[in-house]
């Protein structure tokens, strides 16, 4: 099996987590509290010029602006900060053998948290303001567990191909601004020509994003398609990044000096 993550090393990859939020936590006045105010400026930011200044969305917008920009914060911050995560831990492989997956997995899950925090309270306040569904809330576990997926498998992906082409940092980045904007963050679906729309739904995020809406928003259960497409996709991708790094497990600590 492709996909190896011993449990003897997820109490690791927990604390390490946990020591990686107080370390970053740590360096900046405000702490904690930059976990909910830093999505809440990319609102205010996005709020401003696309609802007030170029006249877009509806009453629902500032949820849909929300859902799209927290969704994919957690795949953004995983993916950049797993970039280089081989060689930020040099220190650490020198002095004891750890499978490489560990590293990756580590950013996934301390990002998870601050997402879990932010999404925690919006899906409070958005109980507050429309109710709440128990079938769609019952749902919700699904989609956060393919969202889970997706994240990881980018995040594995970029840590094992990154040591061997540098320069590749410098792509990924580009890619994941364009993702930025193919994501669907600042518009729905339905505001998509039906000739195009396809294509934007080949983009994983873009479909989870837009199930998140369907859930969260409209409380209803999203296409199932569309998320059977965007869990396959996660796991096949994910088999092919854990074994490259099972593969070349040997080899990183060869290419960091």
């Amino acid at each position: 099996m492709f996909f190896r993550l011993p449990f003897k090393y997820l109490d690791f990859i927990w604390y390490r987590s946990l020591a990686q939020l107080r370390s970053e936590s740590s360096r900046a006045y405000l702490g904690y509290l930059w976990w909910v105010l830093e999505p809440a400026l990319y609102l205010l930011v996005f709020y401003l010029v696309f609802a007030l200044v170029l006249n877009r969305g509806d009453e629902n917008y500032v949820r849909v602006l929300l859902i799209g920009l927290v969704v994919f914060k957690w795949f953004d911050s995983a993916v950049r900060s797993s970039m280089d995560v081989i060689q930020q831990n040099a220190g650490l492989i020198d002095k004891v053998y750890l499978p490489k997956i560990v590293f990756p997995a580590v950013n996934v899950v301390s990002n998870g948290i601050k997402f879990a925090v932010v999404f925690l309270l919006f899906s409070l306040a958005n109980i507050a303001i429309a109710g709440i569904n128990p079938a769609s809330l019952l749902f919700l576990p699904v989609l956060l567990g393919i969202h889970f997926a997706l994240v990881m498998a980018g995040a594995c992906l970029v840590a094992a191909i990154t040591p061997f082409i540098p320069d590749l940092r410098m792509v990924f980045d580009k890619l994941m601004t364009l993702l930025f904007f193919l994501s669907g963050i600042f518009f729905t679906a339905d505001s998509i020509p039906e000739s195009f729309r396809g294509i934007f739904l080949a983009n994983p995020l873009f479909a989870l994003i837009e199930s998140y809406r369907t859930l969260l928003v409209l409380q209803e259960i999203p296409a199932l398609l569309p998320l059977v497409y965007v869990l396959m996709l996660a796991l096949i991708l994910l088999m092919i990044a854990s074994y490259l790094l099972h593969r070349f497990d040997r080899v990183y600590p060869r290419l960091i000096y």
